[in-house]
């Protein structure tokens, strides 16, 4: 299992676990159309679809087997500015 140590930081920013906290942050970015045009298939959420989404993102937490996901809050300035993802695909591969 892949679980590191958190936060991850950088001289600019900090990745760590996304909690149910941060629903107002993630809300703020869901909902700008200029933001979700790179997400794929996404359209401006509403808070209730973000509650939603960001309730999946909380279990997202560590890469156990093939197909996990692992999802991290980038925060910025003490507020969630996106999100970082890495996906598990195949362990015979070595490929995510």
């Amino acid at each position: 299992m892949a679980h590191p140590a958190y936060p991850l930081r950088t001289p600019r920013l900090l990745l760590r676990p996304v909690t149910l906290d941060d629903l107002d942050d993630v809300h703020a970015w869901q909902r700008r159309p200029d933001v979700v045009r790179w997400m794929a298939g996404a359209a401006p959420r509403t808070r209730a679809e973000s509650l939603s989404s960001v309730t999946a993102m909380t279990g997202e937490d560590a890469l156990r087997a093939e197909g996990d996901c692992l999802t991290l809050a980038v925060v910025r300035d003490a507020r969630v500015v996106g999100a970082v993802e890495l996906v598990w695909r195949s362990a015979a591969d070595r490929t995510g």
